[in-house]
């Protein structure tokens, strides 16, 4: 009787704990609620490149030369060094935004990215005032013939579109060779060569360079994070949302991280100097690691916290406590302060793109030589399988038990194979050169082979990948310039 006792009041117990999370949890949506309706009424207005202040007393700052106190307040990011928001408490409302110019044209946004900082969050501008660089006005050019329109500023990169003849096209920029304008195209960024467009207005000249070295202020950031020291902070971790304006392929630079997406993220930074990645919707990429909607990522940091420690790791769907809390956030940031609501996935999205991937990395095993001496029942790619970038490329597959050695191959649009990359069985990734080791096009494949001494035992599915663009990041120029590329009239 006593154990059933102990038993009926454990029950109790933990009734009354998960009653005590479960009312935890809804204060503090109640209080992100309300924070994000001041951060509406108080920021919808802050133009480009500003800090906002979502409600009096929420964030400390280092750099403002002007008042930043009160809510709605603004300052000019040039002006501003660290923004550090206070923890949410259920009373108190630590949240603020700013607007980064970062690669988005400003004939689709003047306010550019969207960051929204949660609590006990602080962002430090990591780029350089000589360096930092703020967009200007566009000018307007026609294609003299018919021109094809480029992912990226080489004869090699994807052909997005093609324009005809006096199509007027809004140019924001210059390639480093001068070569290229990087034009707007029904909401579309895009390059065109320089050779085979006119400007109805102004000198093509005085555009500003874009190129992949330099930012604009907090394009590249370094990230901190306090611990759960309120109920609130243990229920929704502090965490900075990053949205781009809907079908914009941005990039920030996160505590040395480079992360390319297209519609929202959020970052967190753990004690044990790990970075997670979350993508709301669309999706991300971190060092050729592709991350869809409703997954996560680790990204390892030094232990200043300042850089990459390592390549990023541990893709996978979010899980039930992460959809928790991201749902908090997620169902709760409709206003004019963001460029549209945040949505997550479903459960049943993800698992359909589970599925995807799964079919996509092909879980057809063809049997080798060496056929029984490895167990390639689980054998498959995981990591690319939405894009080839244009360089350093991590290859992630699962493991076929038994294997002695791996060896990775990358295939051309033709399907000859253009490289194969070896490595011991230790391991089940390796970073490769998919620029010029492999070569030009716009359309390749990989797969990879499970080897017992030196004999095939099997041999994933092929995954089709386009050439990913060159990022497209706003710069002052500096850096090495790349090698122009050959170009006349009907080859541009």
């Amino acid at each position: 009787m006593r154990y059933r006792l102990l038993g009926f009041f454990g029950l109790i117990l933990l009734l009354s704990l998960a009653s005590g999370l479960a009312a935890q949890v809804g204060v503090c949506e109640t209080t992100i609620q309300s924070a994000i309706t001041l951060l509406n009424e108080n920021c919808a207005s802050a133009g480009g490149n500003t800090a906002c202040l979502g409600s009096a007393g929420s964030a400390t700052f280092s750099g403002a030369e002007q008042p930043f106190s009160t809510a709605g307040d603004t300052v000019d990011l040039s002006s501003l060094q660290t923004l550090h928001t206070l923890p949410l408490d259920g009373e108190q409302s630590g949240l603020a935004l700013m607007n980064v110019h970062a690669n988005v044209p400003l004939a689709i946004s003047e306010q550019g990215l969207k960051y929204v900082l949660l609590g006990d969050v602080e962002v430090e501008n990591a780029v350089d005032a000589v360096n930092a660089f703020t967009p200007g006005a566009a000018l307007t050019v026609t294609p003299l013939v018919a021109a094809n329109l480029r992912t990226a500023p080489s004869t090699d990169a994807q052909v997005i579109v093609s324009a005809a003849v006096g199509t007027e096209l809004s140019a924001d920029g210059l390639s480093a060779d001068g070569g290229w304008l990087r034009v707007l195209f029904e909401n579309q960024v895009a390059w065109v060569s320089r050779q085979i467009v006119a400007a109805a207005e102004g000198n093509i000249d005085d555009l500003p360079v874009i190129g992949t070295d330099t930012r604009t202020f907090m394009q590249s950031f370094y990230l901190k994070m306090g611990g759960p020291d309120t109920e609130c902070s243990q229920a929704v971790p502090p965490m900075l949302v990053i949205q781009s304006p809907g079908g914009v392929n941005a990039n920030i630079t996160a505590n040395g991280a480079g992360i390319r997406f297209d519609s929202a993220i959020g970052l967190l930074v753990l004690p044990n100097k790990t970075m997670q990645l979350y993508v709301f919707a669309g999706g991300a990429n971190v060092g050729g690691v592709s991350v869809p909607a409703g997954f996560m990522l680790n990204i390892p940091l030094t232990e200043d916290g300042r850089e990459m420690g390592g390549l990023a790791t541990g893709l996978r769907p979010i899980n039930e406590t992460e959809r928790g809390f991201l749902s908090i956030v997620a169902t709760n940031t409709a206003g004019e302060a963001l460029h549209a609501p945040l949505t997550l996935p479903s459960p049943e999205a993800v698992a359909a793109t589970i599925a995807q991937i799964n079919g996509a990395a092909g879980a057809q095993v063809i049997a080798g030589p060496a056929s029984g001496r490895a167990d390639c029942s689980r054998f498959k790619p995981t990591s690319p399988l939405g894009s080839l970038v244009n360089g350093t490329t991590p290859f992630y597959w699962d493991a076929a038990a038994g294997a002695t050695s791996y060896r990775v191959n990358v295939f051309g649009e033709d399907g000859g194979l253009r490289a194969t990359f070896d490595v011991d069985a230790v391991t089940t990734t390796i970073s490769a050169d998919t620029g010029a080791t492999v070569g030009g096009g716009s359309n390749f494949a990989w797969n990879v082979e499970a080897l017992v001494d030196g004999q095939v035992a099997c041999t994933s599915g092929r995954v089709s990948l386009p050439r990913d663009a060159n990022p497209q990041v706003v710069g002052g120029g500096g850096g090495s310039a790349p090698q122009p590329t050959a170009c006349t009239w009907g080859t541009c």
